[in-house]
């Protein structure tokens, strides 16, 4: 039993479940499983903030490692490593990390990355 819900919206979607032919429960269910994925989703965005944020602000300290790869997570360096390669291996434990060569200032551009999309880019 979930205590202190709106009798309203309770009412309002025990009404919704029951024009759609289910149960109470598994409408409950499907909402709340929404309702976390989207959170997990949120927070992953503010971590890849932090995670630009920190190389916005750091540039001048990343740029001691030019040519190397580094990974960026939790809002600090990582690990800096010799080939790129290693870097993603590195990085593939945490749930968001930026991991890229140092070069020149990287450019602005927005991508959009599912949970289960890695995106590579090769030259």
């Amino acid at each position: 039993m979930i205590k202190g819900v709106d009798p309203e919206i309770y009412r309002r979607a025990k009404a919704t479940a029951a024009l759609e032919g289910i149960p109470m429960g598994r409408a409950v269910s499907e909402a709340l499983a929404r309702w976390s994925e989207e959170e997990k989703q949120t927070e992953m965005e503010r971590e890849h903030e932090r995670n630009v944020d920190f190389v916005r602000g750091q540039w001048s300290e990343l740029e001691r490692h030019k040519g190397k790869a580094v990974v960026i997570s939790s809002g600090k360096l990582q690990g800096v490593f010799d080939s790129y390669e290693e870097a993603c291996s590195f990085a593939a434990r945490f749930p968001v990390a930026l991991t890229f060569v140092v070069k020149d200032f990287p450019e602005e551009r927005e991508i959009e990355v599912g949970p289960d999309l890695e995106i590579q880019r090769r030259a």
